[in-house]
Parts: structure tokens; sequence; C-alpha cells
């Protein structure tokens, strides 16, 4: 189905959009030489992506990507690219310049009146100035496709793998320790096959580390979970075989699983000193791995030290210390920390005043901590425990817990939202129960309340704009929309006629920024404002804006 496309419903600013897409629905009724597919029922099963300078519809019932791109006076720019047969992930990349599509394809059958077509990888760059807006991988050699998709936060490598059990790719048989690496820094380059050596795990998680400081040379390497042990590939020689660490002591009847891993690069003039550590999955074993120097075909490997956290880690990340580097782990269970010296394993247990599950480092936002050592911030992650609190690692002796300073937050912390340049030294609290957040300035260690009483049950929407310059929130489901100032944390509701389901700031050509709000209740509209004056005078609304026909 990837060359059908709705049929063109009218796109004009205010209430006629709605009307004028009813008016193209019933026109389009008696056309006999269209597909079935127009005739039938209409699905509007999407998923929204905020992208640099558009808004990226994924239609799945059309097998598309539809982009939504603003002007000055909020006029939508709406253009369809085909994505391949049967959708099976999506992500964005990490600068939102790209939208990688996964796709099935399809098997023609004797007499099937659709083509042939195979596994494929759509790369879909709706950025000004991009002349080839759409690049298509196939993937010939995957008789049956992938459905799992993990991008490089540093946006040069995809991997495809099986994904989770019983994912809808298709497939009948599928090896769950394949892999497909795909450089997207190499427009020529062909996709890379690799099976991993199995001892009967099956993927999970993969985490593509920094460039690390290696033996023969840097690299960046591809951490693979699977549900029993963890590999490392390196991504620049994926021909390379991967090493693979069991979690299992011999002898150990258990299945020991990762739960999560972290990794530190050591000190930057040394090369065999870079780590990975591994929490556990319901166990209080913290494993870590150091990457010597060796004489085997990767040039390294990875020495294993195992350590006992007294409980059950709920996150783990490497820290400076006044005592050197160590692997920090949160035991909620036991309403502490502990600190893990790398070369000796030994554990120092930090009390601290709630059971917080999640850390998160930040010690250039916060000023830098004494004498190079980092500061975290701490918080739930759930409803279970109120408050956050700042964690000093540079006073990790003698008094630990004076390290610890707690922050006038009230409430349980549900997510950290990250502020990009140049208001980096402000975070977004998110409150647990959906119906506040908080500014934090990490310079000046303040919050800032911003409620919302009459949300209900369904919670607050939050995100960051690109720019770091406000905070975006709605209702899901609701007419419900504001923004806040980063600078001033001053309010500003927007005035929206219909349910929102997303919402978005993107950058427009002429060098200023549009705020659309999309609907999908019914069909898939939009409510685009200036996103500088949300002027709501000037607001344009749009319907049906899935209903068209016709590619670029």
């Amino acid at each position: 189905m990837s060359s059908k496309h709705r049929m063109r419903a009218g796109r004009a600013a205010g209430w006629g959009a709605l009307g004028a897409a009813a008016v193209a629905l019933a026109a389009g009724a008696g056309c006999g030489d269209r597909d079935p597919f127009w005739s039938q029922p209409v699905n509007f099963h999407t998923t929204a992506f905020g992208l640099d300078g558009a808004v990226a519809l994924v239609d799945y019932p059309a097998d598309r990507v539809v982009t939504l791109v603003p002007d000055a006076e909020q006029r939508l720019s709406v253009r369809a690219f085909p994505a391949g047969t049967q959708i099976l992930n999506v992500a964005a990349s990490p600068d939102g310049r790209q939208l990688l599509v996964l796709a099935a394809g399809h098997r023609a059958k004797l007499g099937d009146p659709e083509p042939d077509q195979p596994p494929s990888l759509t790369i879909v760059q709706p950025s000004a100035g991009v002349a080839a807006p759409v690049r298509r991988i196939d993937l010939r050699f995957l008789t049956d496709p992938l459905s799992g998709l993990a991008l490089d936060p540093g946006g040069r490598w995809a991997v495809l793998y099986a994904g989770s059990a019983g994912a809808d790719s298709g497939a009948f048989v599928e090896n769950p320790n394949e892999l497909v690496i795909v450089d997207l820094a190499d427009p020529s380059g062909a996709p890379v096959a690799h099976t991993l050596q199995s001892f009967g795990g099956r993927v999970v998680r993969l985490t593509f580390t920094p460039e690390l400081a290696l033996p023969g040379g840097p690299r960046h390497l591809l951490v693979v979970e699977t549900d029993q042990d963890l590999s490392l590939l390196q991504l620049e020689h994926p021909e390379t075989p991967e090493i693979t660490v069991p979690l299992t002591a011999a002898g150990d009847t258990r299945r020991l699983a990762p739960a999560g891993i972290t990794v530190d690069d050591g000190d930057p003039a040394r090369d065999d000193d870079a780590r990975i550590g591994i929490r556990l999955e319901g166990d209080p074993g913290l494993v870590m791995l150091q990457l010597e120097a060796s004489a085997t075909v990767n040039g390294f490997r990875p020495t294993v030290n195992i350590s006992d956290a007294g409980g059950v880690p709920s996150d783990i990340a490497f820290v400076r210390t006044d005592g050197g580097l160590r692997l920090a782990a949160l035991v909620p269970s036991q309403s502490q920390a502990v600190l893990v010296e790398p070369e000796t394993g030994a554990v120092a247990a930090v009390a601290l005043p709630a059971a917080y599950r999640r850390l998160s480092l930040v010690t250039a936002a916060a000023g830098g901590g004494a004498a190079g050592t980092d500061v975290a911030l701490l918080w739930s992650g759930d409803r279970t425990t109120a408050g956050a609190a700042f964690w000093e690692l540079g006073r990790t002796s003698g008094a630990p817990y004076r390290s610890v300073e707690p922050l006038a937050v009230a409430g349980a912390i549900g997510a950290v939202l990250d502020v990009p340049p140049p208001r980096q030294s402000l975070k977004v609290l998110a409150a647990a129960s959906g119906d506040a957040f908080y500014l934090l300035d990490l310079a000046t260690r303040t919050t800032s309340p911003l409620l919302a009483p009459s949300v209900g049950s369904a919670g607050l929407s939050l995100s960051v704009s690109p720019l770091g310059d406000q905070v975006l929130s709605f209702v899901p489901s609701q007419a419900t929309a504001a923004t806040v100032d980063l600078g001033s944390a001053h309010p500003r509701s927007l005035l929206v006629d219909r349910p929102v389901s997303g919402l978005f700031e993107v950058a427009r050509a002429d060098g200023g920024r549009s705020l659309i709000a999309l609907h999908d209740q019914g069909d898939v509209g939009a409510t685009v404002f200036d996103a500088e004056t949300a002027d709501s005078s000037k607001r344009r609304l749009y319907a049906g804006l899935l209903l068209e026909e016709g590619t670029p």
C-alpha cells in the first residue's frame, strides 16, 4: 500500500477547512478507478514527531510520512513521502533532522496485484535545503524483516534487530541474535549483517557508547544486552567478532539478566581503563568491566569485578568523587546509595533522606563540583517517594550524610527534562501526579512551581522547545494547552478549539517559529500559532490533513 494516499481535502484557514474536508470526501465517493483502500473507513492511526522545521506524521494505514511545514503566516505546507509497505518501527534522529522508518515490505503471491517489495529503511529529511528529502535503503537480503530499531545518539549509526518477542514483523521464523548495522554517515555504504554468537539469549536492549580510548585506537562500541548476558561489538569494524560476557557464575542455576548499564572512558591519558557498569534484574549484584589491552582480535578484553550493593539497585552511574572514580548505585529498599571502588570492588554506603530511584549527573550545569568532582540530581521516577535532592560527590568521606541537599519540592518527581543551550542550567521536573511541574535552576538551586490543579486524571504532557526558551504543555484528549517562558516562568495559555494530541515548536524558513497543536479526534487536524506571540486572533485551524491523494 506504499502508493496509496487519501484524497485531497481542503486546507483553508479557519473553520472552513472542516467543511472542505467533508465536501472532498463526498466528491470522491464515485470514482471507479480508485484503489478500494480509499473506500474503506478511515483509520487515523498516526504517530507524530517534532523535527527540524517540520512536524512529521507517520500515517501507518497509508504507508507514508506526512510532513507539516509552517510559514510566516501560519499556513501549512503538507507533503507526503512513501515509507515502504507495513511500517514496523519509527525513530527520529537526536538532532531532529531525520526520521527513520523501518518497513516489512510485501511478498507478492501468485496473482497479487501489488508488486513484491523487500524490507526497507526509509530516511526522511524534511529540512529546508535538502536536495533529496527521502533516502531509501533496501534490505533485500532480509527475506523476513526485523522489527527493532535503535539509533546512535551521535547520529551516525542505526541498528536493526529482532525486537521484543511477539513483535508483528510478519516473520515465521526469526533469529533473535541477528543485527543489521547501517552507517548513516556513508550514503553509499551497504548495511552490514552480523549474527551474535548465541548462548541462548535474546536481544532486549542496545546501547551506543561515546568514542572510547581503547587499546589499538579510539572506538565506538555497541553494547548488546540480552536476557542473560552482554556483548561488545565494534561499530567501526562490525566484521570483528563480538566479546560476550556471561552474567551468571558457573554452577549458579539462576538466569541473571542485565537491567541497565553505564559507561566511562576513564583517564584521558590512558587507553586501558574504559569501564562498563552493569546492574542486574532483581539482584543486588553490580558487575564492572574494565577494557584492558589484549592480544585478541579485538585488541582488548574485559576483566570482571562483582560487588554486592546490599539491595537491588534502581539506577547506576560512574562518578568522580573526592576519593577518585566510583560506580554509584541507588538502593531504594535501603534508602541509601553505594559507591564502588573500581579496582578493589570495595563498597561504601551513603545514607539518603529518601528512597530515591533515579539519578543524573548535572555537574557542568550546576557550576561544577569541588576539585573536579561530580554533582548528581536524585529523584523518585514514580509516585513512591516525594521530593528530590542534590548529591555532592566531593564530600563522600568523613560525614557523607552532609553531601545530600534536599530540594524544596512537594510530591514525587516522575521525570526530569533537559533544557538545551543556552539555558542548560535549567531542568524541568515533572510531578508524578501529573498536575504540576517545577523549573529548577541548577546554578542557584531554586525551584519555581507551575501548578495545573484542574487537569484531572489525564495529567500533563510536557516537552521543552528545541531552542530551550519555553516549556510546552497540554492535557491529552482535552482542549487545553499552554507554554511557559523559561526566562520569566510566565505561563501563557493557547486558545484551541479541539482536543490536543500533540504540541510542537517548529523553526520556520523565515527565521521565526510556530507552535503546532495536533488534533486526532475524528480526523487529523492542527491549530497553528506564532510561537513568539501565541496570538489567538492569528491562529489557523486545519482539518483532514491526511485526507489527500498524491505524492510530491
